[in-house]
């Protein structure tokens, strides 16, 4: 049986459309896939290179901190030349007092022993004095020089000064930490001339005592003692530093005058932490003492309590002027029925007239005065003389008839409560 034409054709025109979508789904799958690969690939790619960015930035990062660690090292290094001079020499020791004729200043002996070391180092092909950075166990630290190699081996031997900078208890054979018989590491270093060296007494003492002290930086010839000195305060604090070689931030220093001694803290120094006094012209600077600054803090700190007091309580005022003026009612007319003139003196005598009612409480009053601020922000009371009668807060619940006003007019004082 043969199919009809027009049947064929519309077979053929299904199979046409099925084959064209399925090129069509074709052609898409392997577009989308394509896509697909290139999204792949470029997302690998990107993975790659940000591996070797970081990489990258890695190695750069490695690089700087070694450029850095170089230059800090280059820079350690060149601050222990300067200070060093090259010189590595570095003991320790066990403290002993100086004899009181050579304990004066801040210069060590040592023993013979750390003349031969500081010899093999090549300290003494270097030019200038001989400095030694002392330290202990116990966190204690000071500069001092040398006056002689003559200790016993072993030993380090103290002056009284650099034993009490090392927080030494002079004199006391039996206490270990920090004094005499305590282990003391001494280090050869170099020190820059000092400029500049800041003073604080310890007590107001030491003011008092200079009061009548008349400074001068014109020198005079001491013929008692063959120099040129300088007179008053300033020739006072460079005497005490003339038997010096070192100082270090955080010292003491002790001025004799009129029989008495004085502590003094270094408490600044320049151009460094620790400097050379020898053949040097400090500028000595004399700071209040801990006392007084101790005081000039209480007395700051008083103040910034007397004006957070002040404070608060003028915006507690603000706040009660605030309120009062919302509460405030109107002011009964001149003639109304019931109405009580009450005339206020201030306590700077002026006047304030207010009309009130019989039947209002006396609260209205109280509002009437803390609208204007009358009462400058401070507690008060309102008072009638003959009898003397007292309104204060507690009756500003009650009327004024039930308090006994019932005249027309009434003359009250404001007093403030302390």
């Amino acid at each position: 049986q043969s199919i009809p034409l027009d049947f064929r054709e519309i077979t053929m025109d299904l199979e046409f459309d099925r084959s064209a979508s399925r090129l069509k789904a074709e052609q898409k799958a392997r577009l989308d896939k394509e896509k697909k690969k290139r999204e792949a690939d470029r997302r690998a790619a990107a993975e790659v290179q940000r591996k070797r960015d970081e990489m990258e930035e890695a190695a750069r990062q490695r690089r700087l901190q070694q450029a850095e660690e170089e230059a800090r090292q280059r820079e350690a290094q060149e601050e222990h030349e300067r200070r060093t001079g090259g010189v590595e020499w570095k003991e320790t020791f066990v403290a002993a007092s100086l004899p009181a004729e050579k304990g004066g200043g801040d210069r060590i002996t040592l023993p013979v022993s750390a003349l031969s070391g500081l010899e093999f180092k090549g300290a003494m092909e270097i030019k200038g004095p001989m400095h030694f950075e002392l330290t202990t166990e116990h966190g204690g630290k000071t500069h001092a020089g040398v006056l002689e190699f003559t200790a016993e081996d072993g030993t380090v031997g103290l002056p009284p000064k650099v034993a009490a900078c090392l927080a030494a208890v002079t004199g006391n054979d039996e206490t270990p930490e920090g004094g005499y018989n305590s282990r003391v590491t001494a280090t050869y270093v170099r020190l820059e001339k000092g400029t500049f060296v800041s003073l604080q007494p310890r007590t107001r003492e030491f003011a008092n005592a200079m009061g009548n002290v008349r400074g001068s930086s014109v020198p005079v010839y001491d013929s008692a003692r063959g120099k040129w000195v300088l007179p008053g305060l300033e020739g006072i604090l460079h005497s005490t530093l003339q038997p010096l070689c070192a100082l270090t931030l955080g010292d003491t220093v002790q001025v004799e005058h009129d029989g008495s001694v004085f502590d003094l803290d270094v408490v600044q120094l320049e151009p460094a932490q620790a400097v050379s006094l020898i053949d040097t012209d400090i500028q000595v600077e004399l700071t209040a003492s801990r006392e007084e600054l101790a005081q000039m803090e209480e007395q700051e700190k008083a103040r910034a309590e007397a004006s957070h007091r002040r404070q608060r309580k003028e915006e507690e005022a603000s706040a009660r002027t605030r309120e009062a003026a919302a509460r405030l009612t109107e002011e009964p007319p001149e003639g109304a029925e019931g109405a009580v003139a009450i005339a206020i003196r201030l306590p700077d005598g002026q006047r304030f007239m207010r009309r009130v009612l019989r039947t209002s409480p006396v609260q209205e009053l109280f509002d009437a005065i803390d609208a204007k601020g009358l009462a400058g922000g401070e507690l008060y009371q309102l008072v009638a003389s003959y009898p003397r009668r007292v309104f204060d807060q507690s009756a500003a619940g009650r009327t004024w008839a039930e308090l006994g006003v019932n005249g027309p007019q009434e003359a009250l004082f404001l007093e403030n409560q302390t």
